[in-house]
């Protein structure tokens, strides 16, 4: 049987913490066999959920962009894994935008995927992950997916690569071994 994951990276450029840690994690699984499906909402045409309502009679968005390959993976994957940077506080602007538009999922039956998680990463030594872990949960149990657990990075503004690669690996071995 086939084990997928859908990793939704929200990095806005492929060099820094955020892009290392989807790179480790995505690694990580396939080594373990998962099938990986990753995807980069800010090289994509997203657009913004506008509350429109359509999606309430079932027929789901409305929008024509590539959220529907978005959609798709996260029907087909047993867990979606989220990494962000924290930005003010939350989420990035990229990923929110991703999960505004499972707005869907209030008025469908099928729900989302059995686990979900996430990974965040924040320059300031001591940054604020609580409101991040607000908005991943909130989806989560909207979703009816089983919360796995989040990989918070603090301080890389100091840190090493090899540090965020090290802490990135750990979690995702944690991750696969809770599910054995």
């Amino acid at each position: 049987m086939e084990r997928r994951v859908l990793l939704i990276c929200a990095c806005g450029r492929r060099e820094g913490f955020t892009y290392t840690m989807c790179s480790v994690a995505e690694h990580a699984l396939k080594n373990d066999g998962w099938t990986v499906d990753t995807v980069f909402p800010i090289e994509m045409k997203i657009g913004h959920c506008t509350g429109c309502g359509s999606c309430e009679d079932g027929k789901g968005c409305v929008i024509d962009d590539d959220m529907e390959s978005v959609y798709r993976s996260f029907h087909e994957a047993e867990i979606v894994l989220f990494c962000t940077p924290i930005h003010y506080s939350g989420v990035s602007s990229v990923i929110k935008t991703v999960i505004d538009r499972f707005q869907t999922l209030w008025y469908s039956s099928g729900k989302g995927p059995k686990y979900m998680a996430a990974m965040m990463c924040g320059g300031h030594e001591e940054p604020e992950f609580r409101g991040a872990m607000h908005v991943f949960k909130s989806l989560s149990i909207t979703a009816g997916s089983e919360w796995l657990g989040e990989l918070k990075i603090a301080d890389t503004d100091r840190k090493d690569f090899s540090e965020v690669k090290k802490e990135t690996e750990n979690f995702i071995v944690g991750l696969i071994r809770s599910l054995k």
